[in-house]
């Protein structure tokens, strides 16, 4: 967990030059929180709002829900589609190319998403 931690810092300047605009230092501030995040999360459903830390709602998600795979964080819906953020429950999670929904790896442990439907 330590390594992981370490290593996720050391790719804080990758995270930053992947992003656009300043949300990098709050991304940071989630991945910090990510393990106690996942132990208070369900095995499957939504997570309440009183259950989420600062650094989650600094991101101002519309919601936030559990599946097997990992923690999905809502920052934009329209009807059935939806994107955000996800941090995968186990560290061997590889995004599959043209799935839906898709992924894109920011770092270690964190992912961009979008579900079409």
């Amino acid at each position: 967990m330590t390594r992981t931690l370490a290593l996720m810092v050391l790719l804080f300047p990758a995270l930053i030059g992947c992003l656009q605009g300043s949300r990098a230092h709050e991304l940071a501030a989630l991945l910090k929180v990510a393990p106690a995040l996942m132990q208070a999360a369900p095995s499957s459903g939504p997570l309440a709002q009183a259950q989420w830390p600062a650094e989650l709602k600094a991101l101002d998600p519309k919601r936030v829900y559990a599946t097997q795979d990992g923690l999905y964080v809502v920052t934009s819906d329209f009807f059935v589609e939806e994107e955000g953020l996800f941090l995968p429950r186990s560290p061997r999670f590889s995004e599959a190319s043209g799935g839906d929904p898709e992924f894109k790896r920011l770092v270690d442990g964190l992912y961009s998403y979008k579900r079409k439907g």
